[in-house]
């Protein structure tokens, strides 16, 4: 995992959902980042999901105000998403 220059996005290139949200709370405990941004758009819509609310339940822990914010690939993901979203937790197809 590694931070891409260009992108706002965490460059989280991982063949599997489990080790992606694995990868995605060890950020969140190593580094000092209140709002951070997460690419999902290679995932299913429930893979996506599941790290969506997952991630967005450990970031809540340690960043009360802070912000995770989602890029997905389709509006479909983000409307299945939208009725399980929380409040730190913004959404981009």
């Amino acid at each position: 995992m590694q931070q891409v220059a260009k992108s706002k996005y965490l460059d989280l290139n991982c063949e599997n959902s489990k080790k992606m949200l694995d990868d995605i709370k060890k950020y969140i405990n190593k580094y000092e980042c209140p709002k951070i941004s997460l690419d999902l758009t290679k995932l299913n819509i429930l893979d996506a999901a599941r790290i969506m609310v997952l991630s967005s339940a450990y970031h809540y822990k340690k960043y009360p105000n802070g912000k995770i914010t989602c890029r997905v690939q389709s509006d479909n993901v983000k409307n299945f998403i939208s009725g399980l979203t929380t409040e730190n937790l913004e959404i981009y197809a």
